[in-house]
């Protein structure tokens, strides 16, 4: 299962990077996820980044680099607390929402492509408890 699970998620990346390259998009998968998360929540501390996405905190950190290298992101101090920067979507981050939202969709469309919704459900339904079997496993340590 491991197996199948691993595979799927490279091919799946390397998918979804091969289609943002074909469409002249200078972001990663992840970027993209980190960015799509925060076009849909607004600004997130780095921390709240890394609980959603379940990385830690230094692989945001690199994420978030790349895409303030980028002009994507912004990061903000806390006066408060300077450990706490917000990250938050510049005007050119979310000038390209649109565009990168349809070239994203359009990618997971030829992917899943020919695959019945019910099936789909039923893997969706399936890693779901997988995904609660193995939190269960990871609090009981």
């Amino acid at each position: 299962m491991g197996v199948y699970l691993n595979q799927a998620h490279f091919l799946f990346k390397q998918c979804f990077l091969s289609e943002l390259v074909a469409n002249n998009v200078d972001l990663t998968p992840e970027q993209y996820l980190l960015i799509d998360l925060l076009w849909d929540e607004g600004s997130m501390t780095q921390q709240e980044i890394a609980d959603q996405m379940q990385k830690d905190k230094n692989s945001i950190t690199k994420l978030v680099d790349g895409l303030e290298k980028k002009g994507y992101v912004v990061r903000e101090t806390n006066p408060k607390d300077r450990r706490k920067n917000r990250v938050i979507v510049t005007k050119t981050g979310e000038a390209k929402k649109q565009e990168i939202t349809r070239i994203a969709i359009n990618a997971a469309d030829n992917i899943l492509g020919g695959i019945p919704t019910e099936e789909l459900n039923t893997v969706v339904e399936v890693l779901n408890k997988l995904n609660k079997n193995m939190k269960k496993i990871l609090q009981k340590r």
